[in-house]
């Protein structure tokens, strides 16, 4: 499994909804969530784990 980060920033509504775009559009484990607000913003930073591609074979 690779382990990567995703961020999302904005307003609130906008982060969320982000959010919700990327995990319902890739196949991931989320390992934890860690918000921070500054003003009216937010950023969300969700470290993830994705599945390794599957490797073809040569000739199948």
């Amino acid at each position: 499994m690779a382990l990567r980060r995703v961020l999302f920033r904005g307003l609130v509504k906008e982060a969320e909804e982000e959010m919700n775009k990327y995990l319902s559009t890739h196949e991931v484990r989320v390992l934890h969530m860690a918000p921070s607000e500054t003003g009216d913003h937010i950023t969300v930073s969700l470290p993830v784990e994705e599945p390794e591609p599957l490797l073809r074979e040569e000739g199948i």
